[in-house]
This record gives structure tokens, sequence and C-alpha cells, in this order.
């Protein structure tokens, strides 16, 4: 039996990656289970009329396809490879080969119906999702092919560590990251005249829409290219809580900057989105300050792990609320002690459900499994 491992990269971009950054972890699972990498061909020319109608994960879906013989497992890393590898295996009448999918957001529309065709009609399917919400969505959908599992997300802790206890100082340090969903425009809006220095590292997609978000306060600065890992360590090094305000998205967006800054001992502002809700363990704060401690029961690994500490590891915001998101960030200038405690918790907690390790391990198990009834669908930390 072979296993493969479709990526969402190119070999050299990998190299590339694994130079100066963390482990990654469909490398670490070739590792554990022996599995052959199925990279993504560097970018070509777009001659011809195959090459015009798809994208590299297609192309990469038609390899393994093409490649793969009964016994065989294929994993996916995501759904752009997964679904596409589904069809292609259905046109080969590829039989006995098992599909091992990652779902990142699965509840889109377009994909969900194609999901309900595959699952029924295609090849053994597992489908692994990292948002509860994402599955309680997803599993009325899929067919009786498919079965449908919870996997917490990763960080590499070992990368994303230091010694540095958040900085000292009259005027903290608050540092955001990414682009996917973001909602920069409520974080500059609750910042302005509070004396703190905010730090968006958004890349050059925020960049080029600033002009969206009106006058930018001086107490902001925006990174117009995204950070090498070094640089990026050193942000998070600086940092005296980490910012990640979301539009409101039924996926785990945010959810690798966020597991960053818990394993680098930083505290988390974050939105109480529909789908952004196994990471962080905190309250929500409103806009009239109001703390709900409800929140850490209905929020962070408790949800997964009933015998999970209850500790807080951060904080919660409504969507959009800026005078919530100001609220919350002014109890950070006012308690600095309970903000490093809450630091200190989320590494620890990072290191207790997020390991890399932790999630290569389950993969591998859940690739050696057979394959159970769908109607199981276990939830829950392996």
């Amino acid at each position: 039996m072979t296993i493969f491992i479709c990526v969402s990269a190119t070999e050299a971009e990998t190299a590339r990656l694994l130079r100066d950054g963390p482990r990654r972890d469909f490398v670490e699972l070739a590792r554990a289970t022996g599995g052959v990498l199925v990279y993504q061909r560097p970018a070509a020319s777009r001659r011809g009329v195959w090459r015009r109608l798809t994208g590299p994960h297609v192309r990469q879906a038609w390899e393994a396809a093409r490649r793969a013989r009964p016994g065989d497992t294929v994993f996916a890393d995501g759904e752009h490879i997964g679904l596409p590898l589904l069809g292609f295996l259905i046109l080969r009448a590829r039989r006995g080969v098992r599909v091992v999918m990652l779902g990142h957001f699965v509840t889109r529309s377009w994909k969900m119906l194609p999901l309900a065709i595959l699952t029924r009609f295609g090849p053994a399917t597992t489908l692994i999702v990292h948002s509860m919400i994402q599955a309680r969505k997803i599993r009325p959908v899929l067919g009786r092919r498919c079965t449908l599992r919870f996997l917490p997300y990763q960080v590499d802790t070992d990368f994303w560590n230091t010694e540095a206890a958040p900085p000292n100082g009259d005027c903290p340090t608050l540092l955001a990251v990414g682009a996917e969903h973001r909602d920069y425009a409520t974080l500059i809006e609750a910042v302005r005249d509070l004396p703190v220095r905010v730090r968006i590292a958004a890349g050059s997609y925020w960049a080029r829409n600033r002009a969206a978000i009106g006058s930018t306060p001086e107490n902001v600065e925006f990174l117009t290219q995204p950070l090498p890992f070094c640089e990026l360590h050193a942000a998070y090094e600086a940092a005296t809580a980490v910012v990640v305000p979301l539009e409101d998205v039924p996926n785990q967006s945010g959810v690798t900057t966020i597991l960053e800054a818990m394993s680098m001992g930083r505290p988390v502002i974050t939105s109480a989105t529909a789908g952004q809700n196994e990471c962080v363990s905190g309250p929500t704060i409103d806009g009239a300050e109001a703390v709900d401690i409800g929140s850490l029961s209905l929020r962070g690994p408790r949800l997964f792990d009933a015998r999970a500490p209850v500790s807080t590891t951060g904080c919660y915001v409504p969507p959009g609320d800026v005078a919530a998101m100001r609220a919350a960030i002014t109890r950070l200038l006012v308690a600095p002690e309970e903000w490093r405690e809450m630091g200190s918790a989320g590494r620890r907690s990072a290191c207790r459900y997020f390991t890399i390790e932790r999630f290569v391990e389950s993969l591998r198990d859940i690739i050696a499994d057979t394959v159970p009834a769908a109607s199981e669908m276990p939830l829950g930390v392996r």
C-alpha cells in the first residue's frame, strides 16, 4: 500500500519555508507514514486548453488519481485538492483507493453540493475538519461512504517559543498578523488616541486596501510585505498582546496567528466569530465593558476535551464592535500582570492540545484506521 500526500506547495517553496521557518505538518506526516509527497508543479505558461482551464491544485489531483492503485491512500491537505481528486478517481474507476482530506471551509455552498455527490458515489473518504461548527453543518450533507472527523489544528511549539516575557513599558505594542477575513478597520478605530503602538503585518493585500479604511492614526504601523519567519518571530516577542480582528465567518480564519501567539506566550484578543471557537479560552467583553465569563465554558479546548483546565488565554469581542475592541485593549493597559498570566496559560494550552506532533500522530492513526461507519463520526482529541 502506498500513501500519497498532496500538498499545496511546490517542492522549491517547501524547501524555502523549511530553511528558516517552522516544521511543516505534511513533511512530518510523510516521515511518520512513509508516504510519498505529491507537490504542486511550478507555475508554467498557460498554453493549451487544459492549463487554461485548470489550476495547479487540479493538475495535482489528476496526477494523484493517475498514480493511485487499489489499496492506496491519498491524503489531500485541503478540499481544493480533495474535491477534484474524488471526481478524477470516479472518472478513472479507481476502486479500492481511500481518500483522507482536510477540510478548511467546506460549508461554502459551492463546495457542499460536490461533497454531497462525490461522497455518495466516490471512493471511501475521511473528511477531517478543525472547526466543530464546520463539522455540525457539513455532517448532514455527506454520503454514507464518508467518515467525518474533528481534529484541532497545529502549531510548531518548538519554533514558536521564546523565553522573553511580554515587554513592559508605558506604550504597549499590539501585533496583528494575516489577511484572510481580517477586519482591521475595527481595530484601527478602536486604538485611535489610545497609548498603544499597533503593528499590522497583513502583507500586500491589506496594504493595497488601506484607502478603504480612511485615515490611519499615528500609532498604527502597516507592514506592507509579508514578514520572513525570523522577523515574525521577533515581532511576536516584541508584542504585549496579539489581536486577531475577524469578519464573522463560520470557519477557523485566524487560527494560525492565534496558535502562533499562544505558543509564543502572548495573550490573544480575537473576534467571537461563528467559526473561531476551539483555541482561545476567555471571557467575552462587550462595548459597555461588561465581561461575560460564560465564554470560558463555550469556547476553547473544553469544547473538545471536558477535562481541559479552566484557564484564561485571552478574550473575545463581538465581531465589528469598535467599542468592545477598545474596552478589551483598555483592560490590557490597566492589568498587565493579568495579561502576562494569560500568555503563560496560552503557551501551556498550545503545548497540551495543538502541537504539530499531536496533529501528525492523529493524522497517522486516521490514515491507518479501518474506515468506520460514517454514523460514528468521532469528534474529539485522539
